[in-house]
């Protein structure tokens, strides 16, 4: 069994009906499921931001017993050389939203003591040759999460210099953290809006569809191989 997450019902739609996965499994998300090459799969809808996460990823693990997992969806540009429909897979993520400087830890560190939460080695290094076999934009980085969006250029970049993150979302961090803690190798992969603090696509519901469309043929090829 293999798990996908995605946090927006319009990209978890869209990602269902590319990779043909029809059948709606009971639970407190919506959860499609099905068969990619050999292995059976099942798709989360998850809600967005960090508790969504988090829960989600607990909730399969226990259900489903997933030998691995993948978590798409879109992100903002902080690199200035990623460009809309970009792919970008994280090596690790932090949550960048995190301030306990004043117990002494650095901006980002959690209470657990990390700061930034490695993606399965593994796996991501597979997405990566799959994705560079097929010829698609494809930078490994890093994510940074919060439980925001960023509104300012200003922010972006402030967040870009202490973190050296190359994208922005609301979920990733949180998703690492808890399926590092449960034993579930997880890759996270993301395709690019904009650049963050900058306006999104005005013709969002094509990008979505174009970028959905480029992760389940990655998503798709990987679980074939």
């Amino acid at each position: 069994m293999v798990a996908l997450f995605a946090a927006e019902g319009a990209e978890a739609q869209a990602l269902r009906r590319l990779l043909s996965l029809q059948e709606a499994v009971d639970g407190p998300w919506v959860i499609h499921q099905g068969e990619l090459g050999r292995y059976p799969v099942v798709l989360i809808e998850t809600g967005v931001g960090k508790a969504a996460a988090a829960a989600a990823v607990a909730y399969a693990r226990v259900r489903f017993s997933p030998i691995q997992a993948i978590w798409v969806g879109v992100a903002g540009a902080l690199h200035p050389d990623l460009k809309t429909l970009d792919l970008v897979l994280a090596q690790d993520a932090v949550q960048y939203d995190v301030d306990i400087t004043a117990f002494g830890r650095a901006p980002g560190e959690l209470a657990t003591g990390e700061r930034f939460i490695p993606a399965d080695a593994g796996l991501t290094s597979k997405v990566l040759r799959t994705a560079l076999g097929m010829g698609l934009p494809i930078h490994l980085g890093r994510i940074a999460s919060a439980d925001r969006f960023l509104a300012h250029r200003s922010e972006a970049e402030e967040v870009r210099r202490v973190f050296a993150a190359d994208a922005v979302e609301m979920e990733g961090a949180a998703a690492l953290w808890t399926a590092r803690r449960m034993g579930l190798p997880m890759a996270l992969l993301r395709a690019i809006t904009d650049q963050a603090g900058s306006d999104a696509p005005l013709a969002f519901e094509t990008f979505l569809e174009s970028a959905s469309e480029r992760l389940a043929a990655l998503i798709d090829q990987v679980l074939r191989s």
